[in-house]
């Protein structure tokens, strides 16, 4: 006889029925094994005690027999099937434990797909798959609070009506039109994937496109200046910040992603350039190194006992470094005034800031390709360091470069003075 432990629990299912009961569901567990299975008992919140795991006659609702009668036959149903298998040392399956719920009244909720359990299934598979960052993970755990706190249960639900339910609630919480799309298009991703693996039927989601006033987001970037000011301050004893700003910087200086330079390794570094395979798009990336990028590797280079698999520049999180590289930006004294414009529903929002405020990780990527294009780089090139696909994602660098702008107006001065020189 094998020794088999297991655990029988009952709760009530977290979404509220019409009628204002919820439905008891139950809880087995054994083996490093899970079943849960809603069953065919309906309790008002009041009824029930969650120590005896039953239901007790209140004021309003004195008949509880058919609920408790309900309980204990599924309890004895489940008990009996393992007491069974253990006189005849098997450890059930899943699939038996499942087969013992056979009755109609919760097949329903049974066949449906809970919205947590979906999208922690996946959050494990996609993130193992495509390498996810922490950052992208937590993209889908907020996109599940948010869709459980729009009283959202089962993946079903999301149909036009769900869908907009969801939107309502996104509405009610007066976030900027930004956030709203992004907030959809990751809804869009977790259902398209839901649609592929057959737990959804409808096309509702690829619809699901709120119309919001959104204008181009103003791409925040140091100026050449900036950046020199940022590169040559003296943090003195604040060494995490000069960690922060030599990554922010090598970024700067390369094009790399902040992820992508957190987690760069010696064995990565060559002479002349270093070559990564990226986190976000797994594209192989083969980046030349300049003076600059080389004298921030050549200060981390220093250290003794270094391994080819130790990270280069070894960062904090993006979270902090975010919050870091405000500091930085401050001390550096990078103060110049930037208009921020947003909207919120119908109502548009500026505000007017000094520039550290809003400088972030990212804006080191953006401050290579501006000044790349300032230096007079072709476009082409910097998407080779960069990994851009699409020639498109460059058109805002582009457009922000005044001066670089100005310097092409200028060449057709000098078109009309070689012109009108000729002609006398």
């Amino acid at each position: 006889m094998i020794r088999l432990r297991y655990s029988i629990k009952f709760v009530l299912h977290r979404r509220e029925r019409a009628d204002g009961t919820f439905t008891v569901r139950m809880n087995i567990s054994w083996a490093k094994k899970r079943v849960q299975r809603n069953i065919p008992a309906y309790v008002f919140p009041d009824q029930w005690d969650e120590n005896t795991m039953t239901a007790r006659a209140t004021r309003q609702h004195k008949d509880v027999s058919g609920i408790n009668s309900a309980i204990a036959e599924y309890k004895g149903r489940v008990t009996k099937y393992f007491e069974t298998s253990i006189i005849n040392d098997h450890v059930p399956t899943e699939d038996e434990i499942n087969g013992l719920f056979n009755t109609e009244d919760a097949e329903e909720d049974n066949q449906k797909h809970l919205i947590d359990d979906t999208i922690e299934e996946f959050i494990a598979k996609e993130s193992v798959e495509r390498g996810w960052a922490s950052v992208t993970k937590n993209k889908f755990k907020n996109l599940k609070h948010d869709l459980l706190c729009a009283d959202l249960t089962y993946i079903e639900e999301l149909n036009e009506e769900g869908l907009e339910k969801y939107t309502q609630y996104l509405f009610s919480r007066d976030l900027e039109n930004a956030v709203l799309m992004k907030k959809a298009s990751i809804l869009r991703w977790f259902l398209g994937w839901c649609r592929k693996k057959g737990y959804i039927e409808n096309d509702d989601y690829k619809l699901h496109q709120p119309h919001l006033k959104c204008p181009q987001k103003t791409v925040v970037y140091l100026t050449w200046e900036e950046l020199m000011q940022l590169y040559k301050h003296n943090y003195g004893y604040k060494y995490q910040l000069s960690v922060v700003r030599d990554v922010f910087c090598f970024c700067a200086f390369t094009g790399l992603r902040y992820s992508d330079a957190a987690r760069l390794r010696w064995s990565d570094v060559y002479n002349d350039h270093i070559t990564i395979i990226t986190q976000k798009t797994s594209d192989k990336l083969d980046i030349d190194l300049n003076p600059f990028s080389k004298s921030i590797i050549k200060k981390y280079s220093l250290k003794a006992d270094r391994k080819p698999a130790d990270k280069v520049l070894g960062a904090p999180t993006i979270q902090r470094s975010n919050v870091m590289l405000k500091e930085c930006a401050l001390l550096a004294g990078i103060k110049t005034p930037i208009t921020l414009v947003s909207y919120r529903g119908s109502k548009r929002i500026e505000e007017s800031v000094p520039k550290w405020k809003a400088v972030t990780t990212h804006c080191a990527r953006r401050t290579f390709v501006v000044n790349s294009l300032r230096l007079g780089i072709p476009a082409e090139v910097i998407m080779k360091w960069t990994g851009h696909s699409d020639f498109t994602a460059m058109k805002p660098y582009v457009a922000i470069v005044d001066e670089l702008k100005k310097e092409n107006m200028a060449k057709y001065a000098t078109l009309y003075e070689n012109e009108k020189n000729s002609s006398n």
